[in-house]
């Protein structure tokens, strides 16, 4: 099997705004919280109050699992830009020069 990118010139990637990444972060940081808190600082009339089930572990090993999911959305299908310079010279805009001229000031 051939890929017919291969050879190419590679693209650049925006990774560092992807929203998968900061949500995945955030999954992490509150997951890690609430599965600690839940671990360590329930105690039997929390358990009493939420029907016999550690609400906080259960939600924040999900939050864990959600982060890995985004993670390794974002490892492995990352966003690419098209190649190309993003400002081609000579042109003012995406239809080329200003018709009024270049800028007075």
């Amino acid at each position: 099997m051939t890929d017919p990118e291969a050879g190419a010139e590679p693209a650049a990637k925006a990774g560092l705004f992807d929203l998968r990444r900061i949500l995945a972060l955030l999954f992490a940081v509150y997951g890690t919280v609430l599965t600690v808190m839940g671990a360590t600082v329930t105690s039997q009339s929390d358990l009493d109050r939420a029907g016999g089930v550690n609400v906080n572990l259960w939600v924040g090993v999900g939050m864990l699992l959600g982060a890995a999911a985004f993670a390794g959305w974002a490892a492995l299908r990352p966003i690419r830009l098209p190649p190309g310079p993003a400002h081609p010279e000579g042109a003012d805009g995406p239809d080329g020069p200003d018709p009024a001229g270049p800028d007075p000031r």
